[in-house]
């Protein structure tokens, strides 16, 4: 800091370090300050000299005369100063400022002029040269001055910190900043690639100063200018990584690299406009310009983890799914506008959100069939597979649909609509098997193959758009004006001519010079202009209609939201309403009648095939024989049967225990099974004509309505049937290997049928509503009524021995057989009960609801009653929204019928009690009919047939009990009635669990078994 001496001071004497015994010279104070006087002050008086002496007229700092100001004086200070209206002139000139200065109001107008002018205290040489302003100013901090005192006073507290500072000049300092803000090395300034930022070129030097500047001041102007280069130039390199990216990385990766590279030729081209001036104050501004610019690169750079203060090692690894990069991106935008950043950067992250998600949008409308069709992918068949559909009408192979199905796509972007995300996966699916079940439906014409989904953000676009989807313009608050109108130029003023020569004349009637005419081969990127086209209609916000981004997200996927939802709704309808096989309904009766026994006509002959309830041990000389001369071999030389060495299988068909080896191989079990279906098939359909014949009653209008409904059913089913010759068949399992294997080989266990199932097999399209995991449920359910038939046929055998007087069981024993009779009672009652539950309450109380709502369904496809079965007369009536909705239905159904039999995996410590109780009535059975045979003798017997009573008597307590356990813990038929939704008036279904409560009302009705009776 500089000082000044006072002028009354003697001068200092000169200094003499000559010798050592001279004494040392008196240090005298370098400053003065005049002591106040002994005197009461009196600042009032004291301003008063101050003005007389200084008159504000010649005052440097003030230049505008005192009277021109409108000062407001205080009544007070008027009153007090009322007795000063005789001084001298107060440095006014003139009659008129000599007047005015004697009043008391001119006084102290001239006071607070003068305070008002009050310079700095910071007194220094910097303020005698002529460039330095007169502008006032009353702060006392070195931090509030002009930057050339604030450099000169830390310059002169620290010399050492501005020694190693490389000064530039702010011309040379602007030629680097504008080389530099472009992501490009200048004299000054170079790019490091270990770090990812610019470094200051001059060697030794970690400052640069700008010239009569503070290396601090500096290096705040400069921060900003390395920072928007640093952000420029790692987005560059973060491009050039994403255009490196192979081509399994999806269109999406190149889209992005495309849309930041136009992003960040247009900043350079807009940053590269803002001039630089020598002038320091418009540093400055300039340096203003470039907030924005650093807002948007640093938006962008923190997108991908490159932000200012991330070093190179920290970069995140990028992920090249297009489901992420777009999610980043939506959810950037979005944050830009709830934080109201400026329009030019929302502008920028919607503009690169539309360039990066248009191709993956696409993709997805045509992965639902809207704006045209996938391409089929190469099937991929397995050389060695027997598929019975491995082959197509034209001899090439077909893949499997469950494969192509699975190559769905699953994951969207979460800012997708919720009700679309619920319905992509959904109406994918839906496509692959409507082009399976109709090739030719008008949805998978080519008349939508214009139709996309693109982003909108004008409001003229999104109003247009509203209008489309809900055929209403709304209200909109901006006026009609604001939509933009073509120019009228000179070409539209001009003549009009035919549209054949107009594009030849159009070029006479343009001014002079404007046509250019460029060369095919030239290559002119429009890029940047289209994104500065797109920031200049980009609004500053949204629409009424669309307020805010979701809103306008939901507007932008709404059509392809209403295709996805016509596409499951119309493969629905066709599995409902078919008139061919792909009808559902046809399938599910054919399903219910052979794969669970309940059609009579099937029922009755598989019982003749496989099964005898007769009272004796021969063989069968039916018309479901093998042959005549089987059956003349199997005689013997007396004319009767042949007695076998073999146990008697109770209950079995005794053709085939014939050749006493089980399971029955070669043609003998296929022989007795070829006509079950045919057969049961043709009684099938001949019952149903007739009784469709005999039920035409009634006046004629009514009459006709029916039978034209009814023709329409007769053909579905007429349909159904002719095929179901080779869709339904009985196929044989193979062995299984280790625990299983010796129930299969032996016919007296009650496993002994289980290598026989029924196949089914669905049309293709149908596969899915009938597929492989649902045919495994109906099978588990077959082999266990297959169980059922055998044990059911071996009671009846049992009630035919014992109905024989002349061989009664136990003729001597009267114990025993008693016994046998009260046995026999309450096994046949258990066996007879547990038949009607499953058929009756797990089956039929299951199935017929299911079959209901099925109907209810299809009567609201067509409500003009071209269906045969009525309309549902509840509003409240289940619909089902999609294929893949009715095939869980279809699932679920088997699920509660396997439940109502204890047949699921979880239920199996209670299943095994069942089926072991099953087990000992058929071997009590086994033991009464060696009885019956005599190969057994009486007292042998005896203690047979009572130990298998006790142990069947401990093992139906036990039942009954744990059974009672599951029906109190689980809940009843009319919660999981009310749960499910089912309309009041409907059907209601057994349920699962629920229909336990109705086998245990049947099976122990007055705890008959739990109290040991």
């Amino acid at each position: 800091m500089w000082f000044t001496t006072p002028t009354d001071l003697e001068p200092l004497p000169k200094l003499n370090l000559g010798g050592d015994t001279e004494d040392l010279p008196q240090i005298r104070p370098a400053f003065f300050f005049t002591p106040l006087g002994d005197k009461p002050q009196d600042p009032i008086l004291e301003a008063i000299r101050l003005a007389q002496s200084k008159p504000p007229a010649r005052n440097p700092y003030y230049n505008a005369p005192p009277s021109t100001r409108d000062v407001g004086i205080p009544k007070e200070l008027a009153i007090l100063t009322a007795d000063l209206g005789g001084l001298n002139e107060v440095g006014v000139e003139g009659e008129e400022g000599a007047k005015s200065a004697k009043s008391p109001v001119a006084f102290w107008s001239s006071v607070f002029e003068y305070q008002r002018q009050a310079s700095s205290s910071i007194l220094s040489w910097d303020r005698l040269r002529p460039t330095h302003s007169s502008r006032a100013t009353t702060t006392a901090f070195l931090s509030e001055q002009d930057d050339r005192v604030f450099a000169s006073a830390r310059y002169s507290l620290h010399p050492e910190s501005s020694q190693s500072a490389h000064e530039v000049s702010l011309d040379e300092l602007h030629r680097s900043l504008r080389m530099t803000t472009i992501g490009a090395s200048s004299r000054l300034f170079k790019w490091d690639p270990t770090q990812d930022r610019f470094a200051y070129v001059a060697e030794g030097t970690r400052n640069l100063r700008i010239k009569e500047r503070d290396e601090v001041i500096s290096a705040s102007i400069i921060d900003r200018f390395l920072s928007i280069g640093m952000l420029l130039r790692r987005l560059e390199e973060f491009i050039k990584v994403l255009q490196l990216r192979t081509v399994k990385d999806g269109p999406t990766v190149h889209a992005l690299a495309h849309a930041l590279s136009t992003v960040l030729v247009y900043l350079r081209e807009t940053m590269f406009k803002v001039s630089f001036s020598d002038d320091p104050n418009y540093m400055t501004a300039v340096w203003s310009k470039y907030a924005p610019y650093e807002d948007i690169l640093t938006a962008l750079s923190d997108l991908y983890g490159r932000g200012p203060s991330v070093l190179p090692e920290d970069y995140p690894a990028f992920d090249s799914s297009p489901v992420n990069i777009i999610s980043l991106i939506y959810q950037q935008l979005s944050s830009q506008l709830e934080r109201q950043s400026g329009t030019i950067i929302q502008a920028i992250f919607a503009y690169i959100l539309e360039a990066t998600s248009k191709g993956y949008l696409h993709e997805v409308c045509i992965s639902v069939g809207f704006g045209g069709q996938p391409m089929k992918s190469p099937p991929r068949v397995d050389e060695d597979s027997e598929d019975y559909y491995a082959l197509d009408d034209e001899g090439e192979p077909e893949e499997d649909v469950f494969q192509e199905l699975a190559r769905i796509q699953t994951t969207f972007p979460d800012f997708f609509p919720k009700p679309l995300l619920d319905l992509l996966p959904t109406a994918q699916k839906s496509l692959i098997l409507l082009r399976r079940a109709r090739p030719d439906h008008p949805l998978l014409g080519e008349e939508s193959k214009h139709k996309r989904v693109r982003w909108l953000w004008t409001e003229h676009d999104v109003i247009t758009a509203w209008d489309e989807v809900h055929g209403s313009t709304p209200f909109s608050s901006a006026p009609a004006s604001s939509f933009q109108t073509p120019a009228v130029t000179r070409s539209n003023i001009g003549p009009t001519y035919p549209p054949e020569i107009a594009a030849s004349f159009r070029i006479f009637d343009m001014d002079p010079g404007s046509f250019r005419t460029e060369s095919a081969l030239q290559v002119i990127d429009r890029s940047s202009s289209i994104l500065e086209a797109f920031i200049e209609q980009f609004p500053a916000h949204f629409p009424p209609v669309t307020p805010t981004l979701e809103h306008l997200t939901s507007l932008v996927f709404r059509k392809l939201l209403d295709h996805t939802s016509t596409l499951s709704t119309t493969l629905l309808s066709i599995f409902l309403t078919s008139s061919d096989n792909l009808n559902f309904h046809l399938h599910l009766r054919l399903l219910r009648g052979y794969l669970l026994a309940t059609e009579p006509a099937f029922k009755m002959r598989l019982l003749e095939a496989l099964f005898s309830d007769r009272g004796e041990y021969v063989v069968d000389e039916g018309a479901h024989g093998m042959s005549i001369r089987s059956a003349r071999r199997r005689r013997t030389k007396t004319g009767k049967p042949k007695e076998s060495k073999q146990p008697w299988a109770v209950g079995i068909s005794g053709s085939l225990l014939e050749r006493e080896i089980w399971p029955p191989v070669g043609g003998d079990l296929s022989f007795f099974l070829r006509t079950v279906i045919m057969d049961s098939l043709e009684t099938h359909g001949g019952r149903n004509v007739d009784h469709e014949q005999v039920s035409e009653v009634g006046d004629v209008d009514s009459r006709s309505v029916v039978s034209g409904s009814r023709d329409g059913e007769r053909r579905r089913q007429h349909v159904v049937l002719e095929e179901a010759a080779w869709r339904v068949g009985f196929a044989i399992r193979d062995l299984p290997v280790g625990n299983g294997r010796e129930g299969w080989m032996n016919p007296l266990s009650i496993e002994a049928l289980d290598f026989l199932y029924i196949d089914y097999k669905p049309p293709r399209p149908m596969d899915v509503l009938i597929s492989p995991h649902i045919l495994e449920k109906y099978q588990r359910i077959f082999a266990f009524i297959l169980r059922l038939f055998r044990v059911e046929c071996a009671v009846k055998s049992l009630f035919r021995m014992m109905n024989d007087p002349s061989t009664s069981p136990f003729p001597t024993l009267a114990k025993h057989r008693k016994m046998v009779l009260h046995f026999g009672f309450i096994a046949q009652s258990f066996v007879a009960t547990l038949s009607s539950y499953v058929f009756d309450t797990a089956i039929g109380g299951n199935f017929d609801p299911f079959l209901d709502q099925l109907s209810s369904s299809t009567a609201s496809e067509h409500p003009d009653g071209s269906d045969s079965r009525p309309p549902p007369t509840t509003a409240g009536s289940t619909r089902f929204t999609d294929v893949f909705e009715l095939a869980s239905a279809h699932s679920v159904l088997l699920d509660r019928i396997l439940t109502a039999c204890l047949l699921r995996s979880g239920q199996k410590a209670v299943g095994d009690l069942l089926g072991q109780a099953l087990e000992l009535v058929l071997e009590f059975c086994v033991v009464v009919g060696e009885l019956h045979r005599g190969r057994l003798a009486e007292y042998e017997a005896a203690g047979m047939v009572e130990d298998i009573y006790v142990k069947f008597r401990a093992k139906m307590a036990t039942f009954a009990k744990v059974l009672k356990s599951l029906v109190d813990k689980g809940p009843s038929s009319t919660t999981i009635w009310a749960l499910e939704g089912h309309a009041v008036g409907t059907r209601r279904p057994t349920g699962g669990t629920a229909a336990l409560h109705h086998l245990l009302m049947r099976l122990d009705l007055g705890a008959w078994w739990t109290q040991g009776r």
